[in-house]
């Protein structure tokens, strides 16, 4: 059976891109589950290792504190310069089963070595490899979903998936680590390498891709939501830690209260992604972003003067905020070049909120390290950065805005 096809836009190649008229849910759901669920999978390596990144290095190089933060960077590294290449490349020989599953493969490995232990430089070496191996099979994974045929509920689907991953992650982790924080990382090995073989079986052949990273960039459509993805990832880098230290140390509530705090923003982020995602079938998807990085600054503003009863509740609308600034940015991303780039345009994607979430919590630091050293107490410090996180989301509505009426 046919499908009708819109080609009113151009791609990053100059011609029309085929834009599938809306199908039937449950179509969408039936092609693109299997991708999510390996694409959660595939983020589970890195998600568990999250909670026990303390005592894990701790245990492994003792002594030496700036090993706790060369573990995430050099992670991230790999992440942001390597990723985005190796999905790109993907495309360009259009063999994207093989290096998809491939890279999952080593990805699991990857974690699995960490865990034993090696020497510092190894060790590194072993973390920056890793980065990039998961960026590039998500990127491609996440490339895939949305097929030639299908909507953009498939798309949200895998949005949904990568938060997910996240929301079981990092409680997994932190129940494997209570006797042994090594244990966290060989099972996040584990599900990487069940996630390579089942790419192998999930992914569809598609043709190769005659453009560059380069055009993908400069494609029309991509540059606004790889940016506006990377502000939302800087805010939520920005303000993690600094939530933590504001609730223990000027609102005295637990850390375990603290963590259900950021699982009530976490869910609802993850279930409002797809129904948001496809609701920008039918509506303008600029004025969605916008009107999500609205409500998401707005959020980070009442941290400053609410009640703690209430910030669960503002926590959730923010993640609902954060779901209308994710979704509906896929969704441009994977319609603004053709099938066979949308690796390399989820690679930018990913690259590009991996690189907002590292500098976010290291502007986070650097801003209330001044304010304590300039003799502002606290509150003031933490409000500073909650500022600073608001404001960076009140600029992508603005500039979401001025998309939508150019």
């Amino acid at each position: 059976m046919g499908v009708e096809v819109r080609t009113s836009e151009l791609g990053a190649d100059g011609k029309p891109l085929e834009c599938p008229a809306p199908v039937s849910l449950r179509r969408e759901v039936r092609f693109a589950a299997p991708i999510a669920l390996t694409v959660m999978a595939a983020m589970m390596p890195a998600t568990v290792v999250i909670p026990v990144i303390r005592p894990f290095v701790a245990s492994g190089w003792p002594g030496q504190e700036w090993v706790f933060h060369a573990f995430m960077a050099v992670n991230l590294l790999g992440a942001c310069l390597v990723g985005p290449a190796l999905a790109v490349w993907a495309d360009r020989i259009g063999k994207r089963r093989v290096v998809a599953g491939s890279l999952a493969l080593l990805d699991g490995l990857m974690v699995a070595l960490v865990a034993l232990k090696p020497s510092l430089g190894v060790m590194l070496g072993l973390r920056f490899v890793q980065g990039a191996a998961s960026v590039g099979a998500v990127s491609i994974l996440m490339g895939a979903a949305r097929g030639r045929v299908t909507g953009s509920a498939a798309t949200g689907l895998v949005g949904s998936a990568v938060v997910l991953a996240l929301v079981v992650g990092i409680p997994l982790g932190a129940i494997l680590g209570k006797g042994d924080p090594s244990l966290p990382l060989l099972v996040g090995g584990a599900i990487g390498v069940f996630a390579g073989l089942a790419a192998f079986g999930v992914l569809p052949d598609g043709a190769s891709s005659q453009l560059s990273g380069r055009a993908v960039w400069k494609a029309p459509g991509v540059r606004l939501p790889v940016v506006v993805v990377g502000l939302e990832r800087f805010s939520v880098g920005a303000f993690t830690v600094t939530l933590q230290l504001f609730a223990f140390h000027v609102l005295q509530v637990p850390d375990g209260t603290v963590s259900r705090w950021f699982t009530v923003f976490l869910v609802t982020f993850a279930i409002a992604t797809v129904p948001l995602t496809r609701i920008g079938d039918r509506f303008n998807r600029y004025t969605l972003i916008s009107l999500g990085a609205l409500v998401y600054g707005l959020m980070f503003f009442s941290l400053l003067v609410l009640d703690v009863k209430w910030i669960p509740l503002v926590l959730a609308v923010g993640g609902v905020a954060s779901a209308a600034i994710y979704g509906p940015s896929l969704s441009l991303v994977s319609q603004a070049v053709p099938a066979e780039a949308r690796a390399s345009a989820m690679g930018l994607m990913n690259a590009a909120g991996t690189f907002g979430m590292f500098v976010g919590n290291l502007v986070a630091g650097a801003v209330a390290a001044i304010a304590l050293s300039s003799g502002f107490d606290r509150p003031v410090a933490y409000s500073a950065v909650f500022a600073v996180a608001g404001a960076s989301q009140l600029i992508s509505a603005v500039v979401s805005r001025s998309f939508r009426l150019a």
